[in-house]
């Protein structure tokens, strides 16, 4: 587990993972439930000289992570906004106990 860039209140069970090392000029940050079914990850990239992120949820079934379609799919330009869009998405789902159905992308 690496530390958290966030720092987000994690729910107890979920890890934390840090992605820097990617081809593309973004990083990303995924927060994963602790039966490795669910995930919220935040990404980060830059357009020009302006830094973005996203926050996305995910669901594991039949063996591949689906992007589910919640909301959250607007970028932010502030780095506060987008730690409380997340931070709410992981509330939401430690505290559900009814599984995700997963929808894959069109």
């Amino acid at each position: 587990m690496t530390d958290d860039p966030f720092s987000l209140a994690v729910p107890e069970g979920w890890t934390v993972e840090t992605d820097v090392d990617t081809d593309e000029a973004s990083a990303k940050t995924v927060y994963e439930s602790p039966d490795s079914d669910r995930r919220v990850t935040i990404t980060e990239f830059a357009r020009g000289l302006t830094l973005y992120w996203w926050v996305d949820i995910f669901a594991f079934a039949d063996g591949e992570w689906h992007r589910r379609e919640v909301g959250l799919g607007d970028s932010y330009r502030d780095a506060d906004a987008v730690g409380d869009a997340a931070q709410d998405a992981l509330d939401r789902l430690a505290s559900s106990s009814e599984r995700i159905e997963s929808v894959a992308d069109d």
